[in-house]
């Protein structure tokens, strides 16, 4: 193994350094090498709203970025932020940023920031029953309905309270509000740096009363019941996984 500098030599000889110990912080050399990724466990996500009796609406996940406008489902266009999405550009990582894709889910609630944010359950089941899909290059990994990936999050009532006659109060939630309740995707699916991903949440293949396709409405914001306004939906189509960066 060769020997490291005698004893004084002002000079860096990286060429008598074993291999092992560039880039490596106890090398003494400077800065650590920045090219070493890091994995942290982080997931991805975007929004799903729709504002009060307005038609869920077909829509692409993923495809609109932090900080373009988010205009779908009736609600009044805003900026997306941090709350919303994690992405800084459509359907893609940061550059040299990768993924490894290991469980699905949908966290529902009212739309955020109503003064009663609180999820009818007809929205729920309506919202539940529409086709979702996950997919990486244009191949899908999830193929169902939104009532197949449980919220693995959000609030949970365990009781029933009154409120001013003849109001009440009550939660509803697509499936057990605990981090490990997941879909899960077995052995998990890579997203390399710069390709593209994206889901979609689509209620027009919802079949209604009348007969035919078509996408259900939510609810009116006038009392459903009376006293209690709707809100809505709040939804965060969520990919779980693990998030390999480089380390700055």
């Amino acid at each position: 193994m060769p020997t490291l500098a005698k004893k004084g030599h002002t000079r860096r000889r990286l060429e008598n350094l074993p291999a092992a110990l560039l880039g490596r912080p106890r090398a003494r050399l400077g800065n650590p090498n920045t090219g070493i990724p890091e994995v942290i466990r982080q997931p991805l996500y975007d929004i799903y709203f729709v504002a009060p009796g307005n038609p869920l609406p077909f829509l692409v996940l993923f495809a609109v970025a932090r900080n373009q406008n988010y205009t779908f489902g009736g609600v009044n266009s805003f900026s997306k932020g941090r709350a919303h999405t994690n992405l800084t550009q459509a359907a893609q990582l940061q550059s040299s940023y990768s993924f490894m894709a290991r469980a699905l889910s949908i966290y529902v609630q009212g739309q955020q920031g109503t003064a009663h944010p609180v999820l009818h359950r007809e929205d729920l089941e309506n919202l539940q029953g529409s086709f979702a899909d996950f997919k990486i290059n244009d191949k899908s990994y999830y193929d169902g309905i939104v009532g197949w990936l449980p919220c693995a999050g959000g609030a949970s009532y365990g009781g029933f309270g009154s409120l001013t006659a003849p109001a009440s109060s009550a939660t509803s939630t697509n499936g057990w509000p605990v981090t490990s309740n997941r879909y899960a995707l077995p052995g998990g699916q890579f997203i390399n740096p710069q390709e593209s991903f994206s889901a979609s949440i689509d209620p027009t293949q919802n079949a209604l009363t009348a007969g035919g396709n078509g996408a259900p409405s939510t609810l009116a914001a006038a009392g459903n019941p009376v006293g209690v306004p709707a809100a809505g939906i709040g939804a965060w189509f969520v990919v779980d996984g693990t998030l390999i960066r480089v380390a700055q």
